[in-house]
């Protein structure tokens, strides 16, 4: 436990003029969607400026991750490091999460903010089910998504150095990782269509109120949200758990056994 503490401290410290770069972005945004409300006097363009920047945070953490990772590459702070893989990118993924829940708790108070501003608020975010259980789904999709994809930048980071000890597919590793990529996806998108995948989605499926979200700004429209007749399926959650347990364990064997950072 001391190993973990002293290496996510060194990881906050090693990111914060990220994260300040993050959240100053965060508040140019705010100033964008202020500024382009007054001068068209339409209320309802920041609420869809808002909502879209909460939305944005579901990018977070794989672009934390990328630079992050990239900052230990030019700098080999890794070479010769005695720690266990693991340990070193869950460092990553514990100090990447805990910048992530500040800056989407503040984009979420600022979105919440601009819709109980907006001009005829009930069209602009229409909720059939009850409130808390919208917004608590809404950041848990954003949550769940942006660590998804950031367990997945890990593995494909780890895949692309890892080609650096291969002398003839050095020079061909981006073509490398994004075959990889798309095969991946390929395969995904196969065995979701399976009849039987289909069948085990629906073990274990819990029904939720359904709900809509919908933001207007005058002619133009922006949506984001989850589907009417929300639900949650226990066994795909637990499908989704292991892939991610998976995709975390290859890419700390390729750290560990085949990458030179």
């Amino acid at each position: 436990m001391k190993v973990f503490k002293g290496l996510f401290y060194k990881e906050l410290k090693l990111t914060k003029n990220w994260f300040m770069v993050g959240i100053a972005l965060l508040i140019l945004g705010i100033i964008v969607g202020l500024g382009l409300t007054k001068y068209f006097n339409e209320p309802n363009i920041f609420a869809a400026i808002a909502v879209m920047i909460l939305v944005g945070h579901g990018l977070y953490l794989p672009a934390y991750l990328l630079t992050s990772l990239n900052i230990e590459g030019q700098t080999q702070l890794w070479l010769h490091n005695p720690n266990r893989g693991a340990v070193l990118f869950l460092a990553k993924l514990a100090a990447g999460f805990v910048l992530y829940a500040v800056s989407f708790f503040m984009a979420l108070v600022v979105a919440l903010w601009g819709l109980s501003h907006a001009v005829n608020a009930e069209s602009l975010f229409s909720l059939t089910g009850g409130p808390a259980l919208n917004i608590t789904l809404i950041g848990l999709g954003i949550t769940l998504g942006t660590i998804f994809l950031g367990v997945w930048v890990l593995f494909y980071w780890s895949l692309f150095h890892s080609l650096k000890k291969v002398p003839f597919l050095r020079s061909i590793r981006w073509p490398i990782v994004i075959g990889t990529w798309l095969l991946l996806t390929a395969i995904g998108n196969y065995v979701s269509n399976l009849s039987m995948y289909q069948k085990m989605k629906n073990i274990g499926v819990i029904k939720l109120n359904a709900y809509s979200i919908e933001f207007k700004a005058g002619k133009t429209s922006a949506s984001a949200g989850f589907v009417d007749n929300a639900e949650l399926s226990i066994m795909n959650g637990i499908i989704y758990t292991v892939i991610i347990f998976a995709v975390f364990y290859a890419s700390v064997w390729l750290l560990e056994r085949k990458v030179e950072v």
